[in-house]
């Protein structure tokens, strides 16, 4: 585990940002050449695609990293094991496609959406073959990015080149699908490099099948408020609605992805710490992202909710401000989003309690099942996103509880201090820009390069202790160069 964690972070964070630069360059133009109700479609349908994609996956990503991390030393050791979990989940992934099948033929709202749900679910046989798991064990991020970067930038030209009118949205499905999961074919060879990989039948079921199991249904149980939002808006509602709820939802995961890469990285290490029992290094670490997430997050949300209206125009245009205020929502929910994601991520996971997430989730999951079917009805769009809020207000506090007596939190005032004086700061900019009624992309960029400035010199003006930190580090590079 000699890989600089500052260099895993900020490749997970470029590749995220490519995640970013992607859907704002293909979104903003799928949006309008598809049009709000064939854009419904397309999510409606990809939701439902994620079910089964879960169910292949079972929970063998999560749990081959936290127990491969221990074999990283050992080729034969990792090879035996990987094999193992690639051939149980080519086991799931052929049991997928046929209750896929089953489900298609008697779900007879499915009919309509047989075409892209036949593309969509291609991404479920290129997610098994990848074997991210492989190269998120060895912190191979850097591979990891590039690889995506290529394939995202073929996709763009793919996009301007084929989807052409709005009828087109099942190429704009295979696209998508094409930018997500291509590169795995990529990884099945390159894996090689780090262990060796093929189908066999000695699979140690008792060791490994309960703790999967747990994990899945953990994860099983994140989507019901994660993805049945759109399922149930779908259902319950039209494929206008899902469209407009499908704006929102993007720039939330947008910015929510690239928030988290600072938690992504650090689960391989954090995995490490737990298995060789190294608890000051665990807390220690641990403590360093809750801090890092508090300078991050809280600006992020605040100027999210100021710049929604002005958001959804640049993404999407005036047909779609109706994602305005369920937009406006989910920024609330990034909060509590991040910080219940780093307890069960970094805290729960790792230290092997996959009862009590697996718990946590379900409760919160069926919370946000009812809310959904009790709200949507009458408030579409803004009760899927309302109800988002709620789930992850309630998970985050249930995993902060579960986390008593593994992680000790200790939040410097002096960062948090610092960090509400500077959200101060972006909501007068964000105020200030805005009445000054400029175009809506100067309006966009005034503000965010304003925040930014104003953020930075007031958090270096209170000294705030990881600002200082950082600063440091950067200083004593540039003194090793020169």
């Amino acid at each position: 585990m000699k890989k600089s964690l500052s260099l895993n972070a900020a490749m997970s964070a470029f590749k995220t940002l490519m995640n970013i630069i992607f859907p704002l360059i293909t979104f903003p133009y799928a949006s309008n050449v598809l049009q709000v109700e064939n854009l419904g479609k397309v999510n409606f349908a990809s939701s439902v695609c994620g079910y089964f994609l879960l169910f292949a996956g079972l929970g063998i990503s999560s749990y081959a990293v936290r127990e491969g991390s221990r074999y990283v030393n050992d080729r034969e050791k990792l090879s035996a094991f990987a094999s193992e979990m690639f051939s149980t989940n080519m086991i799931s992934t052929a049991l997928t496609y046929a209750a896929l099948a089953v489900t298609m033929l008697f779900w007879t709202k499915l009919h309509a959406y047989t075409d892209l749900m036949l593309v969509l679910s291609l991404q479920i046989f290129f997610t098994t073959i990848g074997t991210e798991w492989v190269f998120t064990i060895f912190e191979e991020y850097t591979y990891i990015t590039i690889r995506g970067l290529l394939f995202q930038v073929l996709s763009i030209f793919m996009l301007f080149a084929f989807v052409k009118t709005r009828d087109d949205y099942c190429i704009y499905a295979g696209i998508t699908v094409f930018a997500a999961v291509g590169a795995n074919v990529l990884n099945f060879f390159r894996a090689r490099r780090y262990c060796t990989i093929r189908l066999t039948r000695k699979i140690d079921w008792k060791k490994h099948l309960k703790p999967i199991l747990i994990i899945f249904a953990s994860t099983l149980a994140t989507t019901l408020y994660v993805s049945s939002d759109t399922t149930i808006l779908g259902i319950l509602g039209t494929d206008y609605n899902v469209g407009i709820y499908s704006v929102a939802g993007k720039i939330y995961g947008i910015v929510k992805n690239l928030l988290s890469a600072v938690l992504v990285v650090s689960i391989p290490r954090l995995s490490h710490y737990a298995g060789v029992g190294d608890k000051a290094n665990f807390n220690k670490l641990f403590n360093n992202i809750f801090n890092a997430l508090i300078v991050v997050v809280a600006p992020a949300v605040v100027g999210l909710f100021a710049l929604s209206r002005e958001v959804v125009l640049f993404i999407s245009g005036e047909s779609y401000l109706d994602a305005v205020m369920p937009l406006q929502i989910l920024s609330l929910a990034l909060i509590v989003c991040l910080f219940g994601w780093l307890y069960n991520s970094c805290a729960l996971l790792p230290c092997g309690r996959e009862k009590k997430l697996f718990w946590i989730t379900l409760v919160s999951g069926l919370l946000n099942v009812g809310l959904n079917i009790l709200l949507i009805p009458r408030f579409r769009e803004n009760a899927a996103a309302f109800t988002t809020l709620l789930a992850e207000l309630c998970s985050m506090m249930l995993c902060i509880r579960c986390s008593r007596g593994l992680v000790t939190v200790s939040a410097d005032r002096r960062t948090v201090g610092s960090v509400l004086c500077g959200c101060v700061g972006i909501v007068l900019v964000c105020t200030g820009v805005k009445a000054l009624a400029l175009p809506n992309l100067i309006c966009i960029l005034a503000a965010v390069l304003g925040s930014v400035a104003a953020y930075a010199v007031i958090l270096l003006g209170m000294k705030n202790p990881l600002v200082l930190e950082y600063l440091e580090k950067v200083k004593q590079k540039f003194r090793k160069i020169s």
